[in-house]
């Protein structure tokens, strides 16, 4: 017991050292820097609303964006299982920024882990667990979305592929039972992940299950319909929020979902911040399509084709599964599923069903790594370490332009927290053509210091009302414009100077400062620009006294 003890606490210091060392200078810089994209602050945006809401009387999916949207948290990839593991720890004081660089870092180790332990199931060789666990962590494509925390939450995909083969080895109800957990579990920390496996074993398990004893056949049946329908139960309220809101986002348009279409030439694209491949990858695809596995990776899966087993082939199916997913709209079987399956099409990027395949390539890769070590045993601790080793160069990708985050809550947003509950809207809105600014992103971040109602949003959905909003402000600060604010139940509008032209903030403080319905309340000089905060007068609605009946 004590050596398995031993053993896995090595394990997870490998993969978290080689995690730190892979994703330097982050863990130098876990309070105040995060990748300089709006995904990182809406992240961290996610975890506090959770913590906030399970700690007030705020309702937990109606957070405090696209006022007066409800069900907001849900416009994306809650992470509700990522916000209920920070929740602890922003209560007892810890940096929200700490927490989520500390979420995406353990969400990488823990990967490699979980993939090692599984690989080691399937060859029973630790070293070739180790290096099929180094693929799956650090695979370029995990570098592509470091920002994204529900991406990197794939720990439990290689657990329930454990779990399950687990339960069909010795038929037992705790196996059968994890695997359903994982699966759970999985939907709570990324939705994504969560369809495309669950599409991938709806292949594996049925060819897998043949291949039982006739005997154990009827029982595997029962016990597997048994945690679905549970697991079913336990997931549909979180999953039912999404139906919901399907009313007032819709569905993914096609355009958009072919954009984010995976293509075969796309599997030799890597990150443009790639040591070794960024300087060719880069043109074979761009922008969730990079999907290239590594040279070392696909060498050593085609050497753990050789040879069948029950294992390999589940593993097999799964991964061909991913990849015909990834195809997206390349390929008649998923417009099938997205006429047949209703979460399908609330998905933007199927390429990111490529996770299936570096999955089975890392399990294939320690089957071939085994067979190598068969052949040279004397190779199993030096031709491991250096294998390692180049894996690492190979992985091996230049940090981002890091954002920096302030220490302290901006004075604008320590302002906001003092005053009673109003509806702000913050300037400068994108332009409808160009949503994905960063400003928004910063909006929401500097919310989690006050937790206003805000207009403004980023999330993986929007709202038509945000729409609305941006099309009616292209005049602002006209008449029309204050007036659509007021039908909005606006409080308070905020001038960002740090993000606007002088000569547009001047012009825009002077026109509202020569309103009497704006009255400016506060103003806050920042390094880059002044924030400007008015308070916009609303007439007092009065409620009708009620009418007897007739």
């Amino acid at each position: 017991m004590m050596r398995r003890l031993l053993v896995a606490l090595g394990v997870l210091g490998l993969f978290a050292a080689l995690t730190v060392a892979l994703t330097w200078p982050q863990a130098a810089h876990l309070r105040t820097h995060v990748p300089p994209f709006d995904d990182s602050l809406l992240s961290i945006w996610r975890i506090s609303w959770i913590a906030h809401a399970l700690a007030s009387a705020a309702p937990l999916v109606d957070a405090n964006i696209f006022h007066p949207e409800l069900r907001t948290l849900a416009y994306t990839d809650a992470v509700l299982l990522q916000g209920l593991i920070a929740a602890p720890f922003i209560h007892a004081g810890a940096s929200p920024v700490l927490v989520y660089n500390l979420l995406i870092l353990g969400s990488i180790a823990l990967s490699g882990a979980a993939m090692c332990l599984l690989a080691r199931r399937f060859t029973g060789s630790l070293a070739a667990g180790l290096v099929a666990g180094t693929i799956f962590a650090f695979v370029t494509f995990r570098f592509d979305h470091y920002q994204h925390l529900e991406l990197q939450a794939t720990v439990f995909l290689p657990l329930a592929v454990w779990f399950l083969d687990r339960a069909f080895e010795s038929g037992r109800w705790r196996d059968i039972a994890g695997f359903g957990a994982c699966l759970v579990l999985q939907a709570l920390s990324g939705i994504y992940y969560t369809v495309f496996l669950a599409t991938a074993l709806a292949i594996a398990i049925p060819w897998r299950w043949v291949t039982l004893p006739a005997p154990r056949r009827l029982r595997f049946a029962k016990q597997l319909a048994a945690v679905a329908l549970v697991s079913g139960v336990v997931a549909a309220p979180y999953l039912a929020i999404y139906m919901q809101n399907r009313s007032s986002v819709g569905e993914r348009a096609d355009s958009e979902v072919r954009l984010y279409s995976a293509t075969p030439p796309n599997y030799l694209s890597s990150h443009s911040a790639s040591v070794l491949h960024g300087s060719w990858g880069e043109r074979l695809g761009r922008s969730e399509r990079r999907l290239f596995p590594g040279v070392l990776a696909i060498g050593l899966a085609a050497l753990g084709l050789w040879g069948w087993s029950a294992r390999k082939t589940t593993v097999v199916i799964i991964g061909v599964v991913g990849f015909l997913l990834s195809l997206g709209l390349n390929t008649p079987v998923y417009t099938l599923l997205r006429e047949l399956v209703f979460t399908y099409r609330g998905l933007r990027a199927p390429a990111r069903a490529a996770v299936l395949v570096y999955l089975a390539l890392a399990v294939l890769a320690g089957y071939g790594w085994r067979a190598v070590l068969l052949k040279r045993p004397r190779w199993t601790m030096v031709g491991t370490a250096a294998l390692i080793g180049l894996l690492f160069l190979e992985y091996l990708t230049l940090a981002p332009a890091w954002l920096v985050l302030p220490a302290r809550p901006p004075a604008v947003a320590r302002w906001l927290a003092q005053q009673p509950r109003s509806v702000v809207v913050e300037f400068p809105l994108p332009k409808a053509d160009a949503l994905h600014s960063i400003h928004d992103g910063l909006y929401m971040y500097a919310s989690i210091f006050h937790w206003q109602p805000l207009l403004n949003g980023y999330s993986g959905f929007y709202p038509r009302s945000y729409i609305e909003l941006i099309e009616r402000m292209r005049g602002f600060p006209s008449d029309e414009a204050i007036a659509y604010l007021k039908q909005r139940d606006v409080d308070i509008i905020v001038l960002h100077g740090t993000y606007m032209k002088p000569d547009q903030l001047g012009e825009w403080a002077a026109t509202l400062s020569a309103r009497a319905d704006a009255q400016v309340v506060a103003e806050f000089q920042e390094p880059g620009g002044p924030d400007i905060v008015f308070r916009l007068s609303r007439p007092t609605r009065t409620i009708p006294a009620p009418t007897s009946p007739r």
